[in-house]
C-alpha cells in the first residue's frame, strides 16, 4: 500500500492522522509546498519502507520517533527548512539504504550512530550548518556508494577510516573547515569516481597514493593550503576529466606525466607557486577544454604544442613569468574563447595567425614586452568583446580593421608606442563601452562618434574632435 502525492502543489501541514495508516509501505509527498513540522506520529508506521518529503517548506526539527521505522529503506527530507540536530535515533534504522537530509538548516554534529546503518548506500548531509568532526564511525558503512558532506562547517581531520569504504564512488567533503593532511588511505578507494575536497584548510602534500584511483573522473583539491610537489602519479588517472589543484601553495614543476591524461577536459593549476617550464607534453591532451596555469612562477616560453589542443576554449596563462614569443600555432585553436597572456615577460610580435580564432571573445596581451604593430588580422575576430593590448610596447598605427569588431565592448591600447591617426572606423563600434588610447603618440583628430563611449580617456589625448 502506497500513498504518492508528488508534485501536486499541495500546501498546509502534514496531517498527524497519517500516522494511523499502519499498513502503509510508501509515503511520498515530494515536490509540494507543504509547511510546518513533520508529525512525530509518523513513527508509528511500522511497515513503512519509503518516506519522501523532499522539496517542500517543512520546518522544525526531525522527530526522533522516525528512528522507530525499523523497515525503512529510503528517508528523503532534503530541500526543506528543517533545523536542529540530526537525531541519533536514526542510527537504529537497520534497513536504511538512502538518507537524504541535504539542503536544510540542520546544525550540530553528525551523530556517530549513523555508522551503524550497515545497509546504507547514499548519505547526503550536504548544504546544512553541521559542525564538529566527521565521525570515524562512517568508515564502517561497508556498502556506502555516495557520501556527501559538503557545504557545512565541519572541522578537524578527514578520518583515515573513510579509506575502508571499498564501494564508495563519490566523496564530497568540499566547502567545510577541515584541516590536517589528506589521508593516504583514500588511495584504497578503487571504485571512487569523484573526490571533492575543495575550499577547506587542508595542508601538507598531495598523497601519491591518489594515483591509484583508476576510476576517478573528477579530482578537486582547490582552495586549500596544500604544499609540496604535484605527484607525477596523478598521470596514471586515465579516466580523469577534471583536475583542479588551484589556490594552494604547491611548488616545483608541472609533471610532464599529466600529458598522459587523455580524457582530461579541465586542468586548473592556477594560483600556486609552481616553477619551471610548461611541459610540451600538455599538447597531447586532445580533449582539453580549459587550461589554467595563471598566477604561478613559471619560466620559459609557451610551448607551440599547445596549438594542438583543438577543443580548447580557455587558455589562461597570465601572471606566470613566461617569456619568449607568442607561438603562431595558437592560431589553430579554432574553439578558443578566452586567451589571457597578460602580465608576463613575452616578447616579439603579435602573430597575425591569432586573427583566425573565430570564436575568441577575450584577448588580453597587456603588460608584456611585445614589439611591432597590431596585426590588421585581429579585425577578423567577429565575436571579440575584449581586446586588451595596453602596456606592451606595441608600435605603428591602430588598424582601421578593428572597426569591423561589431561585438567589441572594451578596447584598451594605452601606454604603448602607437602613432598615426585614430581610425574613423572605430566610430562604427556600436557596443563599445570602454576605450583607452592614452600614453601613445597619436595624431590627427578624434572621430565624433567616440565621444559617446561611456568610459574613455579621449580628453587626455590633447587632440581635437573631427567635424
Amino acid at each position: 500500500l502506497s500513498l504518492s502525492l508528488t508534485g501536486n502543489r499541495l500546501s498546509g501541514s502534514i496531517p498527524p492522522e497519517l500516522g494511523q495508516l499502519t499498513n502503509l509501505l510508501s509515503l511520498s509527498l515530494t515536490g509540494n509546498r507543504l509547511s510546518g513540522s513533520i508529525p512525530p506520529e509518523l513513527g508509528q508506521l511500522s511497515n513503512l519502507q519509503d518516506l519522501r518529503f523532499s522539496e517542500n517548506r517543512l520546518s522544525g526539527s526531525i522527530p526522533p520517533e522516525l528512528g522507530q521505522l525499523s523497515n525503512l529503506q529510503d528517508l528523503g527530507l532534503g530541500g526543506n527548512e528543517l533545523s536542529g540536530s540530526i537525531p541519533p535515533e536514526l542510527g537504529q534504522l537497520a534497513n536504511l539504504q538512502d538518507l537524504w537530509l541535504n539542503r536544510n538548516q540542520l546544525s550540530g554534529p553528525i551523530p556517530p550512530e549513523l555508522g551503524r546503518l550497515s545497509k546504507l548506500l547514499i548519505l547526503r548531509l550536504n548544504s546544512n550548518q553541521l559542525s564538529g568532526p566527521i565521525p570515524s564511525e562512517l568508515g564502517q558503512l561497508a556498502d556506502l556508494e555516495s557520501l556527501y558532506l559538503g557545504a557545512n562547517a565541519l572541522s578537524g581531520p578527514i578520518p583515515p577510516e573513510l579509506g575502508q569504504l571499498a564501494n564508495l564512488q563519490s566523496l564530497w567533503l568540499d566547502n567545510n573547515k577541515l584541516s590536517g593532511s589528506i589521508p593516504p588511505e583514500l588511495g584504497q578507494l578503487t571504485n571512487l569516481q569523484s573526490l571533492w575536497l575543495w575550499v577547506n584548510a587542508l595542508s601538507g602534500p598531495i598523497p601519491p597514493e591518489l594515483g591509484q584511483l583508476s576510476n576517478l573522473v573528477g579530482l578537486n583539491l582547490g582552495a586549500n593550503e596544500l604544499s609540496g610537489l604535484i605527484p607525477p602519479d596523478l598521470g596514471r588517472l586515465a579516466n580523469l576529466s577534471g583536475l583542479y589543484l588551484s589556490a594552494n601553495a604547491l611548488s616545483g614543476p608541472i609533471p610532464p606525466e599529466l600529458g598522459q591524461l587523455s580524457n582530461l577536459e579541465r586542468l586548473n593549476l592556477g594560483a600556486n607557486a609552481l616553477s619551471g617550464p610548461i611541459p610540451p607534453d600538455l599538447g597531447q591532451l586532445s580533449n582539453l577544454e580549459r587550461l589554467n596555469l595563471r598566477f604561478n612562477s613559471l619560466s620559459g616560453p609557451i610551448p607551440p604544442e599547445l596549438g594542438q589542443l583543438s577543443n580548447l576554449r580557455d587558455l589562461l596563462l597570465d601572471n606566470s613569468a613566461l617569456s619568449g614569443p607568442i607561438p603562431p600555432e595558437l592560431g589553430q585553436l579554432s574553439n578558443l574563447e578566452r586567451l589571457l597572456l597578460y602580465s608576463n615577460e613575452l616578447s616579439g610580435p603579435i602573430p597575425p595567425e591569432l586573427g583566425q580564432l573565430s570564436n575568441l571573445e577575450r584577448l588580453s596581451l597587456s603588460f608584456n614586452s611585445l614589439s611591432g604593430p597590431i596585426p590588421p588580422e585581429l579585425g577578423q575576430l567577429s565575436n571579440l568583446r575584449d581586446l586588451l593590448l595596453d602596456n606592451s610596447a606595441l608600435s605603428g598605427p591602430i588598424p582601421p580593421e578593428l572597426g569591423q569588431l561589431s561585438n567589441l565592448e572594451r578596447l584598451v591600447l594605452y601606454s604603448n608606442e602607437l602613432s598615426g591617426p585614430i581610425p574613423p572606423e572605430l566610430g562604427q563600434l556600436a557596443n563599445l563601452g570602454t576605450l583607452l588610447l592614452g600614453g601613445n603618440q597619436l595624431s590627427g583628430c578624434i572621430p565624433e562618434e567616440l565621444r559617446e563611449v561611456q568610459i574613455n580617456d579621449l580628453d587626455f589625448l590633447n587632440l581635437p574632435y573631427c567635424n
